[in-house]
Order: C-alpha cells, then structure tokens, then sequence
C-alpha cells in the first residue's frame, strides 16, 4: 500500500513538473517587444491629417532581478497636415531607456490576490529618452514648430497576457514613446 501511496506521490509530482509553465516574468528574461502608440498628443490638433505613418515602437528588456528588467526602446512616427492653404510635415524618432517593474508577485502577496503569475504581468514602466522632431513646411509657417530635440521622463502602467511561453500581448498606459497608449506583441526569448 505504501508503495503505491509513493508510487501515485511521484506520478503527481512528475506530471506537475512536466505542465507547469513558466512565469511571465522571471528575472532572466529577454523580451522583444513592438507595438504602435495610439492617440497623439501636441501635434496639428486641426486642419486635415493625411499621409500618416502609424507611431510604432520597439523595445527589448532584460530581467535583471526577480522584479525588474531594464532594456532600450526606439520608436518612429510621420505626420503630414494641410491647414488654411498651408502644408506641413513632421518626423519623430524616439530613443531611450525603459525600467519595468514587474508587480504580481507583490501584489499576490499584500493583497492575498490569485493573479496568475503563468499568464499575466502587471507592470509599471519608466520610460527616459529624447524625441526628435524635424519640421518641413512653408516656411512663414515654421514658427515655434522647428526642429527640435526634447528630453522626457515617461511613466507607463502596463498589462500583458502570454499565450504560451513565448508569445504575448500587452497594452502600456501612460506617457510612452508617442501616446498615451501602446499595444503590441511581446515575444520571450
């Protein structure tokens, strides 16, 4: 009888280690990330928008402790407006620095919750980059729409759900590369 009991013990067991799948986070981690921004903000509010390309960014991060992981980003847009017989285009590059935090064990553990840690990573991001902007336009038009450099501080709050070990989706809310909002792919090396 106690061989059996053992015997069922170490099938559960086994069976266990062989379906258990990995967290969606652990410090380790390298991810890939690439998503486009949605909403805009601080540019051409009126007038006709066309020739639009779409804000996309990419990122790659690494998990340098059991709760956080650091990596680069970069991100490009391209709009182009006609307003009152004026036209006007601007390009955007984006380069920076992402810190994550990555909260759902802390959060399992305060609040007593039963997050899946398999499937969901709740995030808080800092985002530190430049934003290039370049102006081309008619030129009594350019004002204070110039080229420009700008240096921003971004802080993002993000959700991603895996699919499986290596493929996930996220969105990140907050002031990232080009929006308020951001919505990707993340694939886990």
């Amino acid at each position: 009888m106690k061989a059996k009991l053992l015997l069922t013990f170490a099938c559960c067991l086994m069976m266990q280690c062989v379906f258990a799948q990995k967290k969606a986070y652990e410090q380790g981690d390298l991810f890939i990330h690439a998503g486009t921004s949605l909403g805009y903000y601080g540019y051409g509010f009126t007038g006709n928008r066309s020739g639009a390309f779409i804000p996309v960014t990419a990122s790659i991060e690494k998990g340098i402790h059991e709760s956080i992981s650091v990596g680069p980003y970069v991100g490009y847009a391209s709009w182009k407006y006609s307003n009152y017989g004026y036209d006007y285009k601007w390009n955007f590059t984006s380069v920076g620095a992402r810190a994550t935090y990555h909260a759902v064990p802390l959060i399992n553990e305060a609040l007593g919750a039963s997050i899946s840690e398999e499937k969901l990573d709740l995030y808080g991001t800092l985002l530190v980059g430049l934003e290039f902007r370049t102006f081309s336009g008619d030129e009594d038009f350019q004002g204070s729409y110039a080229n420009s450099t700008n240096f921003f501080i971004g802080p993002v709050l993000g959700v991603k759900y895996k699919f499986n070990e290596t493929v996930g989706v996220y969105f990140e809310g907050g002031r990232g590369a080009f929006g308020f909002g951001t919505l990707g792919v993340s694939i886990n090396l």
